[in-house]
């Protein structure tokens, strides 16, 4: 009687490169921000003005230099945009207190709700996918969260933390630029 034969193990398979990864990486990415703007597209919300929205929740009251600023944007594009989002009531605009001249846009009422709700939406439907998850892709992924938020940040420097965007207002820390004016 002879023993079978043991199958020989083929070549590992090669690692993927770091253009692959890469590729796979943004086109996950990007695929995760499109299923989460749902929420934002109900409320015909683009990227741009949920971005303007998180950094007025965040770091409001502001100048629209500021606001453009701290989204990279130009002048231009930050006034249309502020325009639109005013006459949508979502954002309200008030003298500066420290320059007639100036005014200050910080979000109304229905802003803060409309982006309160919108990230509890977003927030739940992440939550619920990665719920379904094995316990041992949770533990990857959790292992893998701080990573991703190095290259984010590496990514798109400066002080307007992408965390504190997608953050609800409760647990966000409160930004002072001296006095009691929030920034």
């Amino acid at each position: 009687m002879t023993k079978p034969k043991q199958a020989m193990p083929g070549p590992a398979a090669p690692a993927p490169g770091r253009n692959e990864i890469a590729a796979r990486l943004r086109a996950a990415a990007l695929r995760l921000a499109h299923g989460l703007r749902a929420p934002a597209e109900r409320h015909d919300l683009t990227p741009s003005r949920l971005t303007a929205l998180g950094v007025l929740s965040t770091h409001g009251p502001l100048r629209v230099g500021d606001l453009a600023r701290g989204m990279g944007i130009g002048m231009p594009s930050a006034s249309r945009l502020v325009d639109i989002l005013v006459t949508a009531e979502l954002v309200g605009r008030r003298p500066d207190p420290h320059d007639q001249r100036a005014s200050l846009l910080a979000l109304t009422p229905t802003g803060t709700a409309v982006l309160d709700s919108i990230r509890r939406e977003s927030l739940q439907t992440l939550t619920t996918h990665i719920a379904m998850l094995p316990d041992d892709q949770l533990a990857t992924l959790a292992a893998a969260v701080p990573l991703l938020e190095t290259l984010a940040r590496q990514l798109a420097p400066g002080d307007l933390p992408a965390h504190e965007l997608a953050t609800p207002a409760a647990h966000r820390p409160h930004h002072h630029a001296g006095g009691d004016a929030p920034y």
